[in-house]
C-alpha cells in the first residue's frame, strides 16, 4: 500500500488533529513494536488495554500516523500525524475498503466454523498455477486482521484468497464490506463461537453474508456434506454450487485413496468430466478441501489439471495437522486451534495412520462452546473411543468430560506440565500421538517437547 494520509483521512471520515497530511502510508499496524517509516498505528481498545497508551510507543519506533478517537495532547507538536475518528477499528476498515477499490480482479472469500485457514492456503495454491496470489498472513481473519490483509494488495497481485472469520453478530457483514468478494466458500457450518452466536442456524446466517457483496456473477461455493449449507442453493438469491464427497454435490471427489502422507482423487466437475488431484495431506476434509480449491480455480479460467498439478505442491501450515517424526514416534501435530468437528476429523486421521504401536491422543479443552461445552467434550471423547483410539490423554478443566466419556485408557490432567511428561513416557517406538486443543491452552508446547525428546 502507498497512498497518502489526507486520502485515509477522507476515506474514514476523519479528522487531521496534527502532522503532514501529505505523508506516505504504506501499512496499519496494531502493534506499537511493529512500526516503523510509512505504518499508520491503530489503536484497538480491548477487553484489558487500550492501544491508545501505545501511540506513543509507535512514535518512538517510528511510525509515520496514528489514529486516536480523542485528543492527545501529550503529543501536541511531536512529529507523528494524528488522525481523529470516532473508532479507531471501524476507520480502518473505512479505509481499508475504499484501499479495496483501487483493484479490479478475483478476490475469494473464504468463511466457516472449521479449516478457514487450510482452505484459504489450497485455494491460493490452486490460484497460483496462473495468477500472483496475496493471501491472508497466517490466520489474520478478524476485523483488524481482514482489512490488513487488503491493504497488503500491490500492483503486482492479480488475485487474492482472503480468510474471513466471524465471533460476534454482525462481524461478516462489516468485514465483508471490506473485501468485497468475487466469489467465495465456506467450509462446513459447526459449533465454533456458539457461545456469542447460540445456534448453528444463526452461524449460518451470519456466515452466509459472505456473499452480500458478491457481484452479479459471483458464485457462491459450499460444502454439499454439510447438513446445513445445501440448502442454500434452493433458498439462497445467488447462485450456490456444492463440493463434497456425496453423489449429489456439483463437485464431486471420488475413488479416494491414501497412501503414506498423501491422499488421491478424482474430481468430477459439473460437466461430468474427471480429473486426477493428489495433495500430500490426509484425510476428508483435506479432500473436500483439494475439491473447493479445484471448483474455485476452474470458475476464474484456470484449467483444471493445472490447478490439481499446482495442489501436488501444497504444504500445511504449522500445527494443522502437520504429519512429523520424532524418534520412532509419528506425531500429528494439529495443535493450532479446536472444535468438535475438527476433533472428530483429527481422531478420523489418527485411527486412518498406519500405526505398528498404539494410537494416542492429547485432547485438550475446546474453548467458547458456551452451554455447550460438556456436551461437547462428552461427544469427542466417545467419539475417540468409537474410533478405537487406545490411549486418551485429557488437559484441562473442560477435557475432564472428554477422559470421562472416553473410559478406561484416560488419564486427566489439569495442569499441561504434567500432562507433557506423562504423555513423553508413555510414548513407545512405533505409536501414532495427535496432539490437538484450542489455541488459549498452548499445546504447541507439548509439541514442541514431543520434538525435543526424540532429539
Amino acid at each position: 500500500m502507498e497512498v497518502k494520509l489526507w486520502e485515509i483521512v477522507q476515506a474514514a471520515g476523519g479528522r487531521l488533529l496534527q502532522g503532514d497530511g501529505g505523508a506516505c502510508i504504506s501499512s496499519f499496524i496494531t502493534d506499537s513494536r511493529e512500526a516503523g517509516p510509512g505504518a499508520m498505528f491503530v489503536p484497538i481498545r480491548g477487553e484489558r488495554t487500550d492501544g491508545h497508551a501505545y501511540v506513543g510507543a509507535a512514535l518512538r519506533q517510528g511510525a509515520a500516523a496514528s489514529f486516536t478517537d480523542h485528543p492527545l495532547p501529550g503529543l501536541a507538536g511531536e512529529p507523528i500525524a494524528l488522525v481523529l475518528v470516532p473508532d479507531c477499528r471501524r476507520a480502518m476498515q473505512q479505509a481499508a475498503a475504499w484501499y479495496r477499490g483501487r483493484f479490479s480482479l478475483p478476490i475469494v472469500g473464504i468463511t466457516g466454523s472449521v479449516g478457514k485457514t487450510t482452505a484459504k492456503e489450497m485455494a491460493a495454491q490452486a490460484l497460483s498455477a496462473r495468477f500472483s496470489v496475496h493471501k491472508t498472513p497466517g490466520n489474520q481473519n478478524s476485523q483488524v486482521g481482514v482489512p490488513a490483509t487488503i491493504c497488503g494488495l500491490g500492483p503486482c497481485h492479480t488475485a487474492a484468497v482472503v480468510e474471513m472469520g466471524i465471533s460476534m453478530p454482525g462481524e461478516m457483514a462489516r468485514i465483508a464490506e471490506v473485501v468485497k468478494p468475487t466469489c467465495g466458500a465456506i467450509t462446513n457450518i459447526g459449533v465454533s463461537h456458539i457461545e456469542f452466536l447460540k445456534t448453528r442456524e444463526n452461524i449460518l446466517k451470519e456466515k452466509t453474508q459472505i456473499a452480500g457483496y458478491l457481484p452479479p456473477e459471483g458464485v457462491l461455493f459450499v460444502n454439499g456434506d454439510d447438513e446445513l449449507l445445501p440448502g442454500l442453493k434452493e433458498t439462497a438469491l445467488y447462485p450456490v454450487r456444492t463440493f463434497g464427497l456425496g453423489s449429489g454435490c456439483d463437485w464431486q471427489a471420488a475413488a479416494i485413496q491414501e497412501a503414506g502422507g498423501s491422499t488421491m482423487f478424482a474430481c468430477l466437475g459439473p460437466d461430468g468430466r474427471e480429473t486426477p488431484v493428489a495433495v500430500p495431506v490426509v484425510g476428508t476434509h483435506n479432500v473436500r478441501n483439494a475439491l473447493m480449491a479445484v471448483a474455485l480455480a476452474d470458475h476464474l479460467g484456470i484449467p483444471r489439471e493445472d490447478a490439481a498439478q499446482a495442489l501436488a505442491g501444497y504444504q500445511p501450515p504449522t500445527g494443522r495437522q502437520q504429519i512429523l517424526q520424532a524418534g520412532g514416534v509419528t506425531l500429528i501435530d494439529d495443535s493450532y486451534n479446536a472444535s468438535p468437528d475438527s476433533m472428530r476429523s483429527a481422531l478420523d486421521v489418527l485411527a486412518s495412520r498406519p500405526c505398528g504401536g498404539k494410537r494416542v491422543a492429547l485432547l485438550a479443552d475446546m474453548l467458547e462452546l458456551g452451554d455447550l461445552s460438556q456436551e461437547g467434550h462428552a461427544q469427542v471423547g466417545a467419539y475417540a473411543r468409537e474410533k478405537g483410539i487406545d490411549q486418551l490423554v485429557a488437559l484441562g478443566p473442560l477435557a475432564k468430560y472428554t477422559a470421562e466419556s472416553f473410559g478406561p485408557g484416560a488419564k486427566w490432567f489439569a495442569d499441561k506440565e504434567e500432562a507433557t511428561a506423562f504423555l513423553c513416557g508413555a510414548l513407545s517406538q512405533g505409536d501414532v500421538v495427535l496432539v490437538k486443543g484450542s489455541r488459549g491452552m498452548g499445546t504447541e508446547t507439548v509439541v514442541k517437547a514431543l520434538r525435543s525428546r526424540a532429539r
